[in-house]
């Protein structure tokens, strides 16, 4: 524009600037500028109407000289990145839509450079409603189209579209009636998780079935696993609708595609929503730890959580700008995985992916509909419950609880255990009798204690170090023994169901502590001799010789619990009891100091052909004692070694 032309700029300094004929002149040498003769002509000439001294008409045309510079370095740089840029070919499918940009705290350059843009904004705004010249208000809109393409650059990612041979989609009938079925009566899953809607099921379903643009990545994965809970849900179920199609058929495809899916290089990159809730199914109880293939559900776990981070989902501020829909949907699907990931990191002994002094999420809006509401208040009771297990490992099993002092962790073990009781009656006040799948409700609420023992359990096994001298406290069995008496009473409500209400046992409740209190009754029956501890031990085991068909997860437990119930028959039957450790007068059981951790061994008694299997041995059962005693290493860990398996 003419405002930018050099001939204008050099008249502005002679208006502005006054010449008082000597050389350099006296203007000038204060200013500090070059003195020349303006226009051809010398400094002696100039008319005095033409060189008003204003010292601030000065500084704006330093700072036009500076912005013209600037203007004419960005378009350089645009003009050289668009120059090199590579031109895709025609055929190539447009991307469909721009990724979430990724998150990043207010310590990181990139959060500098949006406070940039949004001044650079505000700069613009001022400038086009007068306050400025239009020289500026055009070097402020060139550095504000530049800011813009910067953060484009960093927001549309290389999204590769999904493709899906048609024939290894579900029949669109099935999904048609499906879909139908959920909005008229949502299946378990949908309403127990407590994270996604019926709405949604349906867009998903349009989105693949009848695309208007490229399918991304992850959305059949997330398909096909919602998919085969739902169908899952509705087959257990024999729903009259839908008899009519080969529903065990469709099953085997979603977990086929699912798992596929989850194995894809590209569920890992480019962080979405559709691809955290497809981790999140992969994470799940009813799927992962279904298959007691821990590790595999740290795994997702793990990609989850950076995707969570990548895109801000643990911060509040990221989704202010959400539609509600979708923010919901992000802090469900954020808060589902958080309350699974405290729960595998203590059972396993591991810290949590999801650490609570860098989060300010909020919570999800529980449902206002009676029938649903029940469903979503117990689910954050379940993250609040998952928020003191990870407590519990941060300040009594991690490596800097471990350099706590006595009074610390007494301090810590009670106020842990004061919140954990407290939640649990917290759980116990919701009203569940008008909440869809009431049955499942009651069941679950009727094995609060058990779930609130076991851990509790775990936390008072704390009260001991490795190299202390006490191996078990008096406290620590006596809520072990009230954890194993709640098993039962909660597997008499379960027992006489059908077999997926006794899976949904398995996988909600006995699955989710750790088996702790078991090991620490055996231990105690062993080192006693204790016929009542063998009786509990036995009717525990004969509880889990029922269910063991239903799951890997089951079959393991089961396993493993009879091959120690054999071992401990035997012991106190014959009145022999573990060496290196000793019961003293309030009940705990202590390893005198000159034995010391290593050498819990059996005593030296005629074991039955039958009391070990080909799974354990006397030597593996010794090994697992030193080290869940000697080395305080968590039940789940010692059941996932080498020796173990």
């Amino acid at each position: 524009m003419a405002a930018s032309t050099p001939t204008t700029a050099r008249s502005f300094r002679a208006r502005a600037i006054k010449c008082d004929k000597t050389s350099p002149c006296s203007s000038c040498g204060t200013l500090g500028i070059p003195c020349r003769p303006v226009g051809g002509q010398s400094t002696a000439s100039e008319s005095p109407r033409t060189s008003i001294p204003n010292d601030y008409e000065h500084r704006f045309s330093t700072l036009q000289e500076q912005l013209a510079t600037i203007q004419k370095t960005l378009e350089n740089i645009t003009r050289s990145s668009s120059s090199s840029s590579p031109v895709k070919p025609a055929r190539e499918p447009t991307p469909p839509g721009p990724t979430i940009p990724p998150f990043e705290g207010h310590s990181s350059f990139h959060h500098e450079t949006l406070v940039a843009r949004d001044a650079a904004y505000s700069a613009v705004d001022t400038s086009q409603n007068g306050q400025l010249g239009d020289y500026v208000s055009a070097a402020l809109s060139s550095l504000k189209t530049s800011l813009d393409r910067h953060r484009a650059s960093v927001t549309h990612g290389e999204t590769r579209p999904n493709t899906q041979p048609k024939d290894q989609l579900l029949p669109v009938e099935l999904v048609i009636a499906v879909v139908k079925k959920v909005k008229a009566q949502p299946p378990f899953t949908l309403v127990s998780q407590s994270w996604i809607d019926a709405s949604r099921i349906e867009t998903l379903c349009h989105s693949i079935y009848f695309p208007l643009d490229p399918v991304p990545a992850g959305t059949y994965t997330l398909f096909y696993g919602l998919f085969f809970y739902i169908i899952r849900d509705y087959f257990h179920a024999q729903d009259p609708d839908l008899a009519r199609y080969d529903l065990s058929s469709a099953l085997e495809t979603c977990e086929k595609q699912l798992d596929s899916g989850l194995r894809e290089p590209a569920i890992m990159v480019e962080p979405t929503l559709e691809k955290i809730q497809a981790l999140l199914i992969g994470a799940q109880i009813t799927k992962s730890q279904e298959e007691f293939d821990i590790q595999r559900c740290w795994t997702y776990l793990s990609l989850a959580f950076n995707m969570c981070q990548t895109m801000g989902l643990h911060r509040r501020t990221p989704l202010k700008n959400d539609p509600l829909p979708i923010a919901e949907a992000k802090r469900h699907a954020f808060w589902a995985l958080y309350t699974i990931d405290k729960n595998i990191s203590l059972n396993i002994g591991l810290t949590s992916h999801f650490q609570d002094h860098d989060i300010d999420a909020d919570l999800f809006m529980p449902s206002e509909d009676p029938k649903q509401r029940p469903w979503d208040l117990m689910s954050i009771v379940r993250m609040e419950f998952a928020s003191i297990q990870g407590k519990v490992y941060d300040q009594l099993y991690s490596t800097s609880a471990c350099r706590a002092s006595d009074e610390q962790r007494t301090v810590a073990i009670e106020k842990l255990s004061s919140d954990l009781e407290a939640v649990r009656d917290k759980l116990l006040t919701i009203d569940v009798s008008l909440g869809l799948y009431a049955d499942s409700l009651h069941g679950i609420a009727a094995c609060a204690d058990f779930i609130a023992y076991s851990v509790l359990t775990v936390i008072y096994r704390a009260q001991t170090r490795p190299g202390d001298a006490m191996a078990i406290s008096s406290r620590c069995y006596e809520i072990a023994t009230l954890a194993l008496h709640s098993h039962l009473k909660c597997f008499t409500y379960f027992r006489g169901r059908q077999t997926h209400k006794q899976t949904e046992y398995v996988n909600w409740i006995l699955l989710y502590p750790s088996f702790t209190p078991f090991v620490i009754v055996f231990t105690h029956a062993i080192t006693t001799a204790s016929a009542v501890d063998l009786a509990l031990l036995q009717d525990t085991v004969s509880s889990l010789e029922l269910i063991k068909g239903l799951s890997r997860g089951s079959m393991h437990l089961y396993t493993v619990c009879e091959a120690f119930v054999k071992a401990a028959q035997v012991l106190v039957k014959s009145r022999q009891t573990l060496s290196g450790i000793e019961r003293h007068q309030d009940g705990s059981l202590v390893m005198p100091a000159a034995h010391g951790a290593a050498n819990i061994a059996f005593p030296d008694v005629s074991w039955p052909e039958n009391t070990f299997d080909s799974l354990m041995s006397q030597t593996d059962i010794s090994m697992f004692l030193n080290d869940f005693i000697g080395a305080n290493r968590s039940v789940m860990d010692i059941l996932n070694s080498d020796y173990m398996s």
